[in-house]
């Protein structure tokens, strides 16, 4: 409730910033949104299949261009050659690999959402990436808790390896832990003045 008569007082003195907001969550060329239409109404109140469709932006037929990927990683300052993009909240539908454009883009949202399950066939995607390098999990369905008591099943999930490490990362080569060496390099200058 809090939360609401926040919003409500923020959207009476900048109706703006409140348009910009809903217009980036669904307006048909948003680059976060990402599609011509949101049909989530559609797809409740209407049987007509026709009117569900969201007609993707061309991000989504260039997401297994790996030289699009590598510009769009460039274009945000990242090293093409060892950065990923990941992309959420796209279901990869059955048959059609996570894992795109030369292991440069990995979908990790592959049908969490039971209504989704019918279009990827799993129950989701998780991944993994650590200092020996990067893994994509699948999940099988989970059905319910009665078949998994009654047939002692659990969710069944595969590892797939998308990238190893030559060498394994250490802290000091993350963002973070480049944070913490100009951290220790400032409480040895400040210990070295005490000394004096």
């Amino acid at each position: 409730m809090i939360f609401m008569a926040n919003l409500m007082h923020f959207n009476r003195q900048d109706n703006l910033s409140m348009d910009l907001l809903w217009y980036m969550w669904a307006g048909p060329n948003s680059p976060l949104f990402g599609k011509q239409n949101m049909t989530t109404f559609e797809r409740y109140f209407i049987a007509d299949k026709a009117t569900h469709n969201e007609n993707p932006n061309p991000y989504y037929q260039l997401l297994h261009n790996e030289k699009f990927v590598r510009k769009l990683l460039g274009a945000f300052g990242l090293d093409p050659d060892t950065s990923h993009v990941v992309n959420g909240h796209t279901p990869v539908k059955k048959e059609t690999s996570p894992i795109m454009a030369n292991k440069k883009m990995v979908v990790i949202d592959g049908g969490f959402s039971r209504p989704y399950q019918k279009v990827t066939g799993i129950g989701g995607y998780t991944l993994l990436d650590n200092s020996f390098g990067m893994q994509l999990v699948t999940h099988e369905p989970f059905i319910s808790k009665v078949a998994a008591i009654r047939d002692l099943t659990d969710i069944v999930s595969t590892k797939r390896v998308v990238e190893t490490e030559d060498r394994r990362r250490t802290v000091a080569e993350t963002d973070i832990g480049r944070k913490i060496q100009v951290q220790i390099e400032e409480l040895k200058q400040r210990l070295q003045e005490l000394k004096k």
